[in-house]
């Protein structure tokens, strides 16, 4: 029987764990707080904690906060154990990039980085001379009546981090940092306005892939429109970005969270096909259901795909692997992935 360990008993993880109960798998979920809903509490997300309880485990998903994963991946490393992530930081991936292991290493598996890494790779097959690629990507209340046009639906510290970190783009096929909530624009989803805005870590490892091999590449969040001036105010007039602790405080004291929330995904191609210029697109809006919020169905079905495929032998490898190398057809063909098909 494969044995999978989830670390992190948030709204994401909870999700894996009651999605994966489906196959006759062995299940735990750790945590630190004590309040958790977690078959094990720890002190500590590092070696010394970590490798009573997963030295005997084939697979560890960690839904942790980015800040630990550096400490579990190097653990499931050193062990030989598989080790899937949501990670969207780009420091950790860069860390996991380095470690040498017997067992796979995949970070960023989730819905931005994660599945549409995969979704733009495969756009990218069905045109040729690439031009332009464009990941947009956003998890939005359905209704919003704050200033802010904004409600929280998922970790505040991953969001802020987003919002704070430079961000990985592609021009003229070199490879640049630009500045967080820049490079806004104007998009329109089934007749519905939109607005979006670079953030860091959306498409994971694809920038350094394929710079040199595609002009342009970029990943941007969807929001509602206003959104980022009101946080360009905290961020940049306020100085929020020099304590980020400070804002996610704020934001976990003052920004409700919902579950009624729509997560929107649009990827756009470029290129030649037949000797002319087209575009090819991937559009989806995800809703949630009577378990699941939409960013928690569209994160934990990410990573479960991932993690489904490499139990059925679909997928391997040894040390980091990216995303994006997942075929579609591989990721889709769980029921799991089956969301995104």
């Amino acid at each position: 029987m494969t044995k999978i360990c989830i670390i992190g008993a948030g709204k994401i993880g909870l999700a894996v764990k009651q999605l994966l109960s489906k196959y006759n798998y062995e299940l735990c979920i750790l945590d630190t707080h004590p309040e958790a809903l977690a078959d094990v509490h720890i002190k500590a997300y590092n070696e010394a904690e970590l490798i009573d309880h997963i030295k005997d485990m084939d697979i560890v998903i960690s839904c942790a906060t980015f800040h630990a994963n550096r400490s579990i991946a190097k653990t499931c490393a050193k062990n030989g154990i598989a080790y899937f992530d949501l990670t969207e930081d780009v420091g950790v991936t860069d860390y996991i990039k380095q470690l040498k292991s017997t067992s796979i290493l995949m970070p960023q598996c989730g819905l931005a980085p994660g599945a549409v890494n995969i979704i733009a790779s495969d756009l990218m097959t069905q045109v040729s001379d690439i031009y332009d690629v464009k990941v947009r990507v956003g998890s939005l209340p359905i209704n919003a009546t704050n200033a802010f046009r904004y409600y929280l639906t998922w970790s505040t510290e991953g969001l802020i981090n987003e919002y704070c970190q430079l961000v990985d783009v592609l021009t003229q096929g070199q490879k640049i940092k630009v500045q967080p909530l820049d490079g806004l624009e104007t998009l329109y989803v089934d007749e519905t306005p939109y607005e979006a805005f670079y953030t860091s870590g959306g498409i994971a490892s694809m920038c350094d892939e394929y710079a040199g091999v595609v002009p342009n590449m970029s990943y941007k969040t969807i929001r509602y429109p206003g959104h980022q001036a009101h946080m360009k105010f905290l961020l940049e007039d306020l100085n929020f970005k020099d304590d980020p602790a400070q804002l996610v405080a704020l934001f976990n004291k003052a920004v409700p969270y919902t579950q009624k929330d729509v997560v929107v995904i649009l990827i756009t191609v470029k290129g030649i096909i037949h000797g002319r210029l087209e575009e090819v697109t991937y559009q989806r809006k995800i809703y949630g259901n009577e378990s699941f919020s939409a960013i928690q169905l569209a994160t934990a079905s990410g990573v479960c795909a991932v993690v489904q495929a490499f139990i059925e032998g679909k997928i391997s490898g040894q040390g980091f692997q990216s995303q994006s190398s997942i075929p579609f057809d591989i990721f889709t063909s769980n029921s799991f992935g089956a969301l995104y098909a």
